[in-house]
């Protein structure tokens, strides 16, 4: 006979209630059940499929046994790196940044979030910005739920949504963190540890962390850390899981490797990762995906290179060793401009990014290892490139690289002027590294062949690379102008 769902839900309470580390197994269950031995099987089924349905639990394949989110996450600490717009203005945007540690229920501006030495909870208050500037604070939402978060939190926000104006303004309920930023010094590089206080209710406490302490290499491996967490979880789920939930287990596969304050964030793993990106045009929602083209990983060493002195694990490594101003995304931006313009020249392409700079290489295995990077991303781009469904994005990518162009010619003037970082405009800098980081995002997205774009989306691009523009003219003009150039 078939057990009652009642009697069920009873049992796995009370197992729940005995686990006080929050494991448990199906055999725990079924072991309060009186259930004759020929029905055990399907009971056992049965009762597995409902546990995997339930977003309160994980399933360990291995162990066969089920954690409770909530005790999983209890106490975890994790980073979160309040960007320029949101330290300029005293707030910090809730977004993705705490959805995939609290309980799906909890609607993100609605957390409690409480500072750690004054025990007080932050206050909320509306804050209008221009939305496609906004979106990187929700990007791990997923495309189709950004919008949503954005009217249910504000009413408002549909009005401006629904116009034909690719400009909108959305207001949005954002931590005040005017108190805090103040009496910490807070600058750009400083960070919050969050701790996870309560899973279930959605409470959380904070402090500050100096972005002295922080150290890039630390940033980095955590990012390749969960980039290897979300491949797993793309291996077991495929494309079922939504982006929130992607990372949540991301979390949980990677055991106690992703916690603590020498981490990284949401925020710098969307910017800096290597292995992942966001696939918008997966049939039902958007997800994580593995990038369809590695960025550097797969080169071989030609036998007849020794080994360098210098770093060659990646491009990327090897570009920052060089001290290139240039990022690997980039690299291929300028490549597939070069395909789409019709020059498929890879010398061309080569003076167009390195002609006239400096690169300071440690021996000439580094620059032969350098040059085999370029000559394989140039290969791999020339077999997949498709001008008919680049074309939409190659206009945009166009405007984008003759902004980074002048960033460049920028760098390379300050370059040939041996002018030490400290006597340059502090402020002017921090904004011109924002733009670029901007233009690095952007290009993740036309870069991927995994995006398309949409009419309305590429009106509103368009208008955002515009402002970034003028923003950065800006600030290049505020520079020329400190040094009298």
């Amino acid at each position: 006979m078939k057990i009652d769902s009642k009697d069920i839900d009873v049992a796995l309470e009370a197992v729940l209630a005995a686990a006080k580390d929050g494991i448990f197994s199906t055999a725990d269950v079924l072991g309060r059940l009186a259930i004759t031995p020929e029905n055990m099987k399907a009971e056992e089924i049965r009762l597995e499929r409902e546990l995997d349905s339930d977003n309160n639990f994980f399933k360990d394949t291995e162990k066969n046994i089920y954690v409770t989110r909530g005790k999983f996450f209890a106490d975890r600490e994790f980073i979160i790196t309040p960007s320029e717009i949101e330290i300029d203005n005293d707030i910090l945007f809730p977004g993705h940044r705490f959805c995939i540690f609290c309980n799906d229920e909890i609607f993100p501006s609605e957390i409690d979030l409480i500072d750690k030495k004054s025990k007080k909870s932050l206050k909320t208050r509306e804050f209008k910005h221009e939305v496609t500037e906004l979106m990187p604070y929700h990007i791990f939402l997923g495309s189709e739920q950004i919008f949503d978060y954005f009217i249910a939190d504000n009413l408002a926000n549909k009005a401006l949504l629904e116009e034909k104006s690719s400009h909108h303004d959305v207001t949005l309920n954002v931590f005040d963190l005017k108190e805090f930023y103040a009496k910490n010094k807070f600058t750009s590089g400083d960070a919050l540890l969050v701790k996870i206080a309560d899973w279930d209710k959605g409470i959380f406490t904070f402090s500050y962390h100096c972005g002295m302490e922080r150290r890039s290499s630390n940033v980095k491996a955590w990012t390749n850390e969960l980039g290897s967490a979300v491949e797993m979880v793309i291996d077991r789920f495929e494309e079922y899981l939504e982006i929130p939930d992607q990372l949540c287990w991301a979390f949980f596969v990677s055991d106690d490797l992703l916690w603590g304050k020498n981490t990284g964030s949401l925020d710098e793993f969307y910017i800096k990762s290597d292995r992942i990106e966001i696939n918008f045009s997966n049939a039902s929602h958007a997800v994580l995906a593995r990038k369809i083209t590695t960025q550097d990983d797969d080169m071989d060493i030609p036998q007849n290179v020794g080994i360098s002195r210098g770093k060659i694990s990646s491009l990327s490594e090897l570009l920052e060793d060089v001290d290139s101003p240039l990022k690997a995304v980039e690299i291929d931006g300028y490549i597939m401009s070069q395909f789409y313009q019709g020059t498929p020249d890879f010398d061309i392409f080569f003076r167009r990014c390195f002609g006239m700079k400096k690169l300071s290489f440690a021996d000439d295995a580094q620059e032969m290892i350098f040059l085999n990077y370029l000559e394989d991303r140039w290969e791999t781009i020339s077999a997949q490139y498709n001008l008919h469904d680049d074309r939409p994005k190659a206009q945009l990518r166009e405007q984008v690289l003759e902004l980074i162009d002048e960033r460049l010619e920028l760098l390379e003037s300050l370059k040939s002027m041996n002018i030490a970082p400290e006597q340059l405009p502090e402020q002017e800098m921090k904004k011109l590294a924002e733009v670029s980081i901007y233009f690095i995002e952007l290009l993740e997205v036309l870069n991927s062949e995994n995006n398309t774009l949409q009419e309305e989306e590429s009106e509103e691009f368009t208008e955002a690379i515009g402002r970034m523009g003028d923003i950065q003219s800006e600030q290049i003009d505020k520079i020329n102008s400190y040094l009298k150039i």
